[in-house]
């Protein structure tokens, strides 16, 4: 059985969940691929599991690389299948799918089962991967779900489908609380009354930093007594500057959840919220903890309905607010659960009310975007060995996308067509494609940009950079640091976006042009100036190599924080941020590797070296500490920075060490584990 999943967090959690069940207690093999230098797999492309947990975009990739691993699955499990209609997201859901329907013509014929609890009409998804449709809208836990607002009026939908309206807090509890009215002023008092009610809070807020804020003014404001056990728990080594405001929400019963945290304080803060007696009785998080982390409240309230976006602020998706609305109700232990959107007033609470309460989620739909059909393309050629040029349009109809359009279009084939044989010329023209038997198939080059998870426009200009680099000379030679760095050349839609400060003292952000001459060579700072639209670009560019450069090197995330954060307010760089640079890098740093092997002809980084560097990008250590990693238990970041500080680069250095001087090194949330594992011979 191969499970996927949206997220890295997600999969980790469904892989402890069956390692625990089905590996520990019924001696089932259990494995895991999510990018990560611990993954499994050599076991998967081999079939030594039984059940397997991926990503995604893991999948797809050893399902397009490895095929014959197809032929050993019985079941596949798509979980949160809705992310189909994601705009980055969905094109590696479709494709993996439709791969999956291509391979039946092969005898390939693994079950599907495709899950999701925010997909409104199925839009014939369900004809598409011919498979039944199975549709409940009850909850195992009642949700009472409405809009409040700030005069303390609760209008809301109970477990009966009847609208009401209570008076849920008094008027005079919801006063003024600074200069300017805010959610602050409604959140205090609506959480002191729940919490009083012992009631388990999850309040979603927009952006990191309000969440943050949200979780210290409730701990300074509740009076709730310390979570103290949780404090010891979470690990003592390289503290971003949100692990030292979750220490202080902690002290207050509260906690926060955002992407500044590490994995291991996520982890530990998940696991203290569920605990029934546990003295964390308020977590304030970021959206992103709806999407499958399994943390159930008694109540959600979400004060925000519309994320950040670069662009401004965009609304909540139906589905959306109804993923995040979901997460209230814990089962077995309440009758109900109930979720409550902040309204700044009357009309606004009626306007939500019909827009979220009242509405169910969106139809799904193909995230197929016509603008981008050179990726579609180049991905799906990507996934076949040749094909006969007519049939590249059968190919692309194969889709989801292409299976609606068909539907609803009859001249969809002929138009289709048209646009096909000028975009398959200019594939020709980029040597990208070539021509064999009377057939077309990808060139070296064009299977590995389709391989890549680079879209097609990112993958051109890093081809044009590597071209250009390497035939005029403008670099003396490409490392793999140096391609990494070269790498941040590629747009914001890839790296995501660097926070800058732009205004009055914007010249600052400058600075970084040196530190990364000074880490890289005065070429490569050059090189980054290519195509840069204008200054901001280009120093966000090089921000964002030099925090890559000082995070490999094993620079502490407090010490990146405070360096590269020029204005908190609007130019802040967190430990989410410099982990996010690292990621999106470490995933396409191969994709480079294998396209920069081609346009050099093997005279770029050899992969031994890109290898290092991806394991480097992934736990943020130096080179001579990665040794370390083979220990036989996962440490965090800031135990490997310890252990190398004082003189360890092996793992075997480690292992010959007593438990006493351990101690002095390791603050382990997990130290007995980790003892009985390393000390079990003693």
């Amino acid at each position: 059985m191969v499970f996927l999943l949206p997220y890295r967090a997600l999969t980790n959690e469904k892989y402890e969940d069956f390692q625990a069940f089905y590996g520990d207690r019924l001696n089932m093999r259990v494995i895991r691929c999510t990018g990560d230098y611990t993954d499994d797999t050599s076991r998967f492309v081999r079939g030594k599991y039984d059940f397997a947990f991926l990503t995604y975009e893991m999948f797809l990739g050893l399902s397009v690389n490895a095929s014959a691993s197809l032929h050993r699955i019985g079941l596949v499990v798509v979980d949160e299948a809705q992310f189909i209609t994601d705009a980055s997201r969905g094109i590696s859901v479709e494709l993996m799918l439709t791969n999956l329907l291509a391979a039946r013509e092969k005898g390939v014929n693994p079950q599907i089962l495709a899950l999701s609890a925010v997909i409104g009409d199925e839009n014939h998804f369900d004809d598409w991967l011919g498979c039944d449709t199975l549709m409940t809208r009850e909850r195992p836990v009642p949700l009472l779900e409405g809009v409040l607002d700030r005069s303390g009026t609760f209008q809301f939908i109970d477990g009966d489908g009847n609208e009401q309206t209570t008076q849920l807090l008094p008027p005079h509890a919801i006063r003024q609380r600074k200069k300017k009215k805010s959610s602050q002023d409604v959140i205090v008092p609506l959480a002191r009354k729940l919490v009083s009610d012992a009631e388990k809070l999850l309040i979603f807020r927009n952006a990191k930093g309000k969440a943050a804020g949200c979780a210290n003014y409730l701990a300074n404001e509740l009076g709730l007594p310390a979570a103290t056990d949780v404090i010891e728990q979470l690990p003592g080594r390289d503290p971003s500057s949100t692990s030292e405001r979750l220490r202080e929400a902690l002290q207050g019963g509260t906690a926060v959840h955002n992407a500044n945290l590490s994995r291991e304080e996520r982890s530990t803060i998940e696991q203290a919220f569920r605990q029934l007696d546990g003295n964390v009785h308020v977590l304030a998080a970021t959206t992103t903890v709806a999407a499958g982390v399994n943390t159930p409240a008694s109540t959600v309230i979400l004060a925000e309905h519309a994320f950040y976006t670069d662009n401004g602020t965009q609304d909540f998706s139906v589905a959306e607010y109804k993923n995040m609305a979901g997460r209230a109700g814990r089962l077995g232990i309440e009758e109900q659960g109930r979720s409550i959107l902040l309204a700044s007033g009357g009309v606004e609470r009626k306007r939500l009310f019909e827009q979220y309460v009242r509405a169910d989620p969106e139809p799904i739909q193909s995230s197929f975007d016509a603008e981008d059909l050179p990726t579609w393309i180049l991905r799906l050629l990507a996934q076949v060995e040749r094909v006969p040029e007519d049939e590249v349009v059968r190919l692309l109809a194969s889709t989801y996308g292409g299976y609606l359009r068909r539907r609803t279009d009859p001249e969809w084939h002929e138009t289709m067509k048209k646009r096909l044989q000028e975009l398959l010329e200019r594939m020709r023209d980029l040597d990208l494609l070539e021509e064999q038997a009377g057939k077309i198939k990808l060139t070296l080059l064009g299977q590995a940009c389709g391989e890549s998870t680079l879209p097609f426009g990112e993958a051109m200009k890093l081809v044009e950079v590597l071209r250009e680099v390497s035939g005029g000379r403008s670099i003396d030679e490409i490392t793999a640091k140096r391609l990494m760095a070269l790498l941040q050349m590629l747009s914001e839609s890839e790296a995501g976006y660097t926070p800058l400060f732009k205004r009055g003292g914007s010249r600052k952000e400058s600075a970084w042009q040196r530190d990364v001459t000074n880490y890289y060579g005065q070429d490569v700072t050059r090189a980054l100036q290519k195509r840069a639209k204008d200054k901001y670009e280009y120093w966000a560019r090089c921000k964002r190599a030099a925090i890559l450069w000082e995070w490999i090197e094993g620079v502490p995330t407090r010490k990146i924080e405070d360096k590269y954060t020029i204005n908190p307010y609007s130019g802040d760089i967190g430990a989410g941020e410099i982990r996010r640079f690292a990621d999106s890098t470490r995933f396409n740093l191969q994709s480079a590797f294998d396209i920069a092997n081609l346009l050099l002809l093997g005279k770029g980084p050899n992969e031994e070296q890109v290898d290092q560097l991806v394991k480097r990008l992934e736990v943020g250590l130096p080179e001579s500490a990665l040794g370390l990693l083979n220990l036989p238990v996962r440490l965090t970041r800031g135990e490997y920075l310890e252990l190398h500080s004082a003189g360890y680069t092996e793992a075997e250095e480690v292992l010959n060490t007593s438990p006493e001087e351990l101690r002095n090194h390791i603050n382990f949330a997990n130290w007995p584990v980790l003892q009985q594992t390393i000390f079990s011979e003693e």
